[in-house]
């Protein structure tokens, strides 16, 4: 099947978003039905883009197809659980022997242990470790862990760092005017609906800065209960990975409080090696929030890590320190079902080393195009999470991100999509073992395309 063609036969002087709403009628007319049921149109905020988002008909591989039957190179990739791509047929194969015999039993199968027992040869780290549906559960359990185990409220973050919807995620993530100083960030409630009490509970750190991040756990260090961090900050991140330094730094610093530290791998599990961001960066936290690519496509993820602190909270003699984490649909058969199949084809083949190679072929191509049209800018990422900041030249935190141009990189995404590559302006991008060269030279073609018909240059600006 070939793929997606560029839309350069439409007139050169129509705006990103008229080429985008010409490319896709189908999607526009569904989008208005929908704001009659669905606020916005969607059902989760990171469904929509402005100026609305495409409906998809199918998908397969790398590709997928709207509903005005026009094929995608796809870098949303369900926003990172499709690390083999689209269908993939040992996940299909999986999921339909699994919905033949159980679907939902609501009681133990042998299945999430066995699916755990194989994370866990991977993932040492992983002492103990349970199943729950989505990442915002994992990080409030992990969160409900520390406290517990603990005894102490506060938790910190990085400012920039998503850890889902819970209240205590939404300080200093997705803000575009941060408080504070880059070296003492100050809580910005994200949201309305989140209680004000909710700053006395967090302490903003800085993302990827050793020596300031570790000075602000020493000095709220008897009152912290977790450190929580992405190890490559994604979303609201930007794509930018933890520096090793910086992770030994925070280590350090929490083992010296006795403070419990937090690996949020939901966004990475798996794709920074069946090991996980502890082998990547050489440091091993106290617990971990797995997810996304460990279902295979389907909802699934996890929390753990230390024996003694899950023991401690949840076993048997946890006494008052017992927490409650349950759920009707934790170690769901069909998802357990994909996540192990998926695990059996990064065991058995070549497919995380295919994904990292289209990762690293995007960055290199992108960072050639924005160079042959002298428009600054960094591209960051690591393995299959790729990201863009035209404007700034480098990017480690939130606030570089921030620095750059915001308007550009969204009409950039944009246009893309109306190119025919699936890159909403609300993720990074990310790759897959179905991305072939094809795929990412059709991707650098967008970009290419899209920034020369951009109306100025930074070269032009100067």
């Amino acid at each position: 099947m070939p793929l997606p063609v560029s839309q350069d036969s439409r007139d050169a002087s129509m705006s990103v978003p008229g080429r985008f709403e010409a490319a896709t009628p189908r999607s526009r007319e569904l989008w208005d039905r929908a704001r009659r049921i669905f606020p916005q149109g969607v059902s989760g905020q990171a469904k929509f883009f402005a100026p609305y988002p495409v409906f998809i008909a199918e998908a397969s591989g790398a590709t997928i197809t709207d509903l005005d039957g026009r094929r995608y190179v796809d870098l949303l990739m369900g926003a990172g659980p499709l690390l083999l791509g689209h269908g993939h047929p040992a996940v299909v194969s999986a999921v339909r022997r699994q919905a033949e015999l159980v679907i939902n039993p609501m009681l133990p199968n042998v299945l999430s242990l066995e699916y755990a027992e194989r994370l866990q040869a991977h993932m040492p780290h992983l002492e103990r470790l349970r199943f729950v549906n989505t990442g915002s559960e994992a990080t409030r359990s992990a969160i409900r862990a520390a406290r517990a185990a603990t005894g102490r409220l506060k938790i910190a973050k990085f400012e920039g760092n998503y850890h889902g919807s819970d209240d205590f995620c939404l300080v200093s993530t997705h803000t575009r005017e941060p408080a504070g100083s880059p070296d003492r960030p100050e809580g910005v409630l994200d949201y309305a609906g989140v209680a004000p009490r909710i700053l006395d509970e967090v302490v903003v750190l800085p993302y990827n800065d050793a020596e300031a991040a570790a000075a602000l756990i020493d000095e709220h260090g008897d009152e912290l209960a977790a450190v929580i961090m992405e190890p490559v900050g994604f979303s609201s991140g930007g794509g930018i990975p933890a520096e090793p330094g910086f992770a030994r730094a925070v280590r350090d610093a929490t083992r010296r409080h006795g403070i419990v530290l937090i690996f949020d791998e939901v966004l990475c599990s798996l794709r920074l090696g069946l090991a996980g961001a502890p082998a990547y960066l050489g440091v091993t936290p106290d617990l971990v929030t797995i997810g996304k690519a460990v279902g295979g496509g389907l909802p699934l993820a996890g929390f753990g890590g230390s024996a003694e602190i899950m023991d401690a909270v949840l076993g048997p003699d946890a006494g008052a320190r017992k927490i409650f984490q349950s759920g009707t649909f934790t170690e769901n058969p069909l998802s357990i079902a994909a996540g192990m199949a998926a695990l059996g084809v990064l065991e058995s083949e070549n497919a995380l080393e295919r994904a990292d190679s289209a990762g690293e072929a995007l960055r290199r191509g992108l960072r050639e195009v924005f160079r042959s049209h002298d428009v600054p800018a960094a591209v960051t990422g690591v393995g299959s999470i790729v990201q863009i900041h035209p404007g700034v030249t480098a990017a480690r935190d939130r606030r570089d991100v921030l620095r750059g141009d915001l308007a550009l990189t969204q009409d950039i995404m944009l246009g893309c999509v109306a190119e025919g590559v699936l890159w909403p302006p609300v993720h990074p991008a990310l790759t897959s073992a179905a991305h072939e060269p094809a795929h990412v030279e059709r991707v650098i073609s967008a970009v290419d395309a899209v920034l020369g018909r951009a109306p100025r240059t930074a070269k032009e600006e100067s």
